[in-house]
């Protein structure tokens, strides 16, 4: 399996908690256009942003950042989400 870079780990994110463009600048606090422009990859994400998506999102901020989870301390990826809540064994991060 190839490694996914942040970009994509962004975007599984968006898919996994079906958010709009609009909704994830209302939850971050970034622009529409801000965002656009980095998941279409003509800008780079800033840590600011991975941050932002951080907050919005707790459960994924490990991932996000870093591509590593930690279940025991609640930080998961989408598909570890989704894969809890198909086993009905999902739970929040703190």
């Amino acid at each position: 399996m190839t490694s996914l870079d942040v970009i994509d780990r962004l975007n599984l994110i968006i898919e996994t908690e079906r958010v709009s463009r609009d909704v994830l600048s209302q939850k971050t606090g970034i622009s529409y256009t801000r965002w656009t422009n980095a998941l279409q990859r003509k800008a780079k994400l800033r840590h600011e942003e991975i941050e932002a998506v951080g907050n919005a999102w707790p459960e994924y901020m490990l991932w996000l950042a870093y591509g590593k989870e930690l279940p025991e301390a609640g930080q998961i990826s989408p598909m570890t989400k989704k894969s809890m809540g198909d086993l009905g064994t999902q739970r929040k991060a703190e």
